[in-house]
C-alpha cells in the first residue's frame, strides 16, 4: 500500500477530562446520504479503544501546512496524550476537539464496528462538518512519508 497516496487527517476523541488524538489514513467516505465515513483502527491504539468506549470522535484534516502536526501526533506519545498542548485547538460544537487551521474537520458518531484483521472498521455518521473557504494544497502520505499534494 506504500504506493497508494493518501490523505492525512489528525482523529481526536475524548479522553477523561481531556483529549487523545492519532494520525490517520484510513479514511474513506462511504455515503453522501446519510453522511458516512469509515476509518481503520489498530485494535491496540489507545485511538480505537477510546473511540470503541465514547463511539464519538472528530477528524481533521491536515494541509501540507500541517505537516508537524502529522508527524507529532504520529510519533510522538506525549503530544497523543495531550493534543491541545502541542496545536492550537478548540472544542466543537459536538465536544470534539478541532484544529482551526485545518481545511476542515467533521464530527463523528459511530454507527458500526466491523473486524478487519489487526485493525477495526469503524463506521461513523458525520455530525457535523467544518469546512472553510479557503486554499490549501493538502498533505498526503505516500511511499512512507508525508509530502505535500
Amino acid at each position: 500500500m506504500r504506493r497508494y497516496a493518501t490523505g492525512v487527517m489528525v482523529l481526536t476523541v475524548r479522553d477523561g477530562a481531556g483529549f487523545h488524538a492519532a494520525t490517520v489514513n484510513s479514511v474513506t467516505s462511504v455515503s453522501l446520504e446519510p453522511a458516512l465515513v469509515l476509518v481503520c483502527l489498530e485494535k491496540n491504539a489507545r485511538s480505537h479503544q477510546l473511540v470503541h468506549e465514547t463511539g464519538a470522535f472528530a477528524l481533521n484534516i491536515l494541509s501540507a501546512a500541517q505537516v508537524e502536526a502529522g508527524k507529532k501526533f504520529a510519533f510522538d506519545r506525549a503530544a497523543r496524550n495531550a493534543p491541545q498542548q502541542h496545536v492550537d485547538a478548540k472544542i466543537s460544537a459536538q465536544a470534539t476537539l478541532h484544529f482551526p487551521a485545518s481545511p476542515g474537520a467533521l464530527d463523528c458518531r459511530v454507527v458500526a464496528e466491523y473486524p478487519g484483521g489487526d485493525h477495526t472498521i469503524f463506521l461513523a455518521e458525520v455530525m457535523d462538518a467544518s469546512i472553510p473557504e479557503n486554499d490549501f494544497m493538502p498533505l498526503i502520505y505516500f511511499e512512507g512519508k508525508f509530502q505535500e499534494g
